[in-house]
């Protein structure tokens, strides 16, 4: 009996080192190794490991960047007294990306007004171009308030630009208008732009609706607008003054360039007439 059982081992013992042989074979000839699973998706989609790589980067904003265009159809009415500078304000966005506010059911403004917000898309295209279908928006920054006007019987967002006119040394300010409310639209392309976004803005200046400019687009505010004015002090002497144009004065807005916003021109007053002035003395006035 201990004889077969020592045999028994000793069977046992070659087949284990038979098992053995066979699995460093396999092993070395490389067709049985254990299979590696593949790294797991980011949130991102980006399928490459974090610790050896540098991190997927947020899709760049798609910013405005919002300029008052210099002015337009000048003209001088009233006498005496009761004299008035009209013209003709262009508003434009020649950023990449739309401005777009919402007006919110809360916030810190003053009574019968709304505050509001800019939002914000991103470049998922990563394109550095605006496309509607691909870019969303994904931020949001509280941006003043938006007021009922009155005269024109729909909502603006408020202090959307500023006009002033100045003596040509810049030392003295005659008049201005430090708050003009918009109602935020695309009226006409940027003179000279390529048409790269279509109409999206038709100035529905609703209670509840978001205003906006697109991309290569302007908001224009014609001469015979109500607020399009700057009233002349009494006794004004005829002469060349620098009218300036300003967007966003209070810098309410995100936008690209936050240092080009205004234009400055000189202008020559004489009695009930005006006309551009042929110098480069206002260049700058707008800073």
């Amino acid at each position: 009996m201990q004889r077969r059982t020592a045999i028994v081992t000793t069977a046992a013992v070659g087949v284990l080192a038979l098992v053995a042989i066979l699995v460093v074979a396999t092993n070395e000839a490389g067709e049985s190794e254990p299979e590696t699973a593949p790294p797991a998706p980011s949130a991102s989609g980006d399928t490459s490991p974090t610790a050896s790589g540098p991190p997927r980067e947020e899709p760049a904003r798609l910013l405005p960047n919002m300029r008052s265009l210099t002015a337009r159809d000048l003209q001088i009415r009233g006498n005496g007294a009761d004299r008035r500078l009209h013209f003709a304000a262009w508003l434009a966005n020649q950023g990449p990306g739309p401005l777009l506010v919402e007006p919110l059911s809360r916030g810190s403004c003053p009574v019968g007004q709304r505050a509001a917000e800019q939002v914000v898309h991103v470049d998922t295209a990563r394109d550095g171009v605006f496309q509607r279908r691909h870019d969303p928006p994904r931020h949001r920054t509280p941006a003043g308030c938006m007021v009922d006007h009155p005269t024109h019987d729909h909502w603006h967002f408020d202090a959307m630009a500023r006009y002033a006119l100045v003596t040509l040394d810049q030392s003295e300010q005659l008049a201005a208008r430090d708050k003009v409310s918009f109602c935020l639209r695309d009226n006409t392309r940027v003179p000279g732009s390529a048409p790269l976004q279509r109409k999206e803005y038709f100035g529905e200046c609703e209670r509840n609706t978001p205003q906006g400019i697109s991309p290569g687009w302007v908001d224009v505010y014609d001469v015979d607008t109500p607020g399009q004015s700057l009233r002349l002090p009494p006794g004004t002497p005829d002469g060349v003054y620098c009218l300036i144009l300003e967007a966003d004065p209070h810098g309410q807005l995100f936008e690209t360039d936050e240092t080009d916003n205004g234009s400055a021109h000189a202008v020559r007053i004489t009695g009930t007439n005006v006309r551009r002035a042929d110098t480069d003395a206002c260049v700058g006035a707008a800073d």
